[in-house]
């Protein structure tokens, strides 16, 4: 969502020192919504709320801190209302449960009590109004244990998704999705997903955690093969993947045994045109 937006135009600062996305919600709700509806027209099943940023710490780098529960409950109803204005209802409204620091810092993640609180916060709001919830780009293991507990609370589905490390099928943070899975196993969660990741990172992910779960898993990534560090990344130096070109990254994927595939960073509404011409 946020780098199509900024693709747009839309205020969309650099993610490292503002509140990023959730700018977008103050002075372009109307492309945050016209973004969902051309998803959601290329034949997206699930689309995000734009609440990923919409989180304490960034929040308050913009002095916004008292506005969480408003900008949540926006975010879904610009979801909401582009779903309603695409007659698709059988669309499926996530809210995300984001990294509640700057995305990609390990080092910044707080700990399990003080995640679960944050998380409970939000994902009540959510409760009103989304179909499940998304805990992504996560870098470790007690982020997906505090959003479980605390999406358990409020009866809401969730998937969690890990972000990774660029050279290893690791967790972001060093630990691995072995752990990360046997940590999750007595709490309902419906499902494993990697995401923001270079495509090439995919496969090998899902096959390890096939090797230890029966839970559906699934992939959303960036629209890059592999990236040499994430600053790189971050700068989108490196070589873009067609629609056509991702698309057979998938076909990989669902090799490996995703089922719930998606696009993250720089996948256009082309992007899931293409897979959605093939997979639905």
């Amino acid at each position: 969502m946020g780098t199509e937006l900024r693709a747009r135009g839309a205020t969309v600062p650099d993610y490292r020192s503002s509140a990023w996305s959730a700018m977008a919600l103050v002075h372009d709700p109307g492309t945050v919504r016209q973004v969902h509806g051309d998803y959601i027209a290329a034949g997206a099943d699930v689309i995000t709320a734009n609440n990923y940023a919409v989180v304490p710490n960034l929040l308050a780098r913009v002095g916004m801190a008292d506005r969480l529960e408003e900008l949540t409950r926006l975010a879904c109803q610009l979801a909401l209302e582009a779903r309603a204005a695409n007659r698709r209802p059988e669309v499926r409204v996530a809210g995300s449960l984001p990294p509640l620091d700057t995305t990609y810092q390990s080092d910044l993640v707080a700990p399990e009590h003080d995640l679960y609180e944050a998380y409970l916060r939000i994902a009540r709001v959510l409760a009103a109004d989304v179909d499940l919830v998304i805990a992504e780009t996560l870098t470790t293991v007690r982020e997906a244990v505090a959003a479980a507990r605390a999406t358990a609370e409020c009866g809401l589905p969730l998937w969690v998704s890990w972000n990774l490390r660029l050279d290893a099928p690791l967790i972001r943070g060093g630990e691995s999705l072995e752990h990360g899975i046997a940590a999750l196993q007595s709490l309902p969660v419906e499902g494993y997903m990697v995401n923001c990741v270079p495509t090439g990172l995919v496969q090998p992910a899902l096959e390890l955690m096939r090797r230890c779960t029966d839970r559906p898993l699934g992939a959303y990534a960036n629209s890059c093969e592999k990236a040499a560090d994430q600053a790189t990344l971050d700068a989108n130096e490196v070589q873009t993947l067609s629609p056509q070109q991702y698309l057979a990254a998938s076909e990989r994927w669902v090799e490996a045994g995703a089922t719930w595939i998606g696009g993250c960073c720089d996948t256009r509404p082309e992007y899931i045109a293409a897979l959605a011409g093939r997979w639905h």
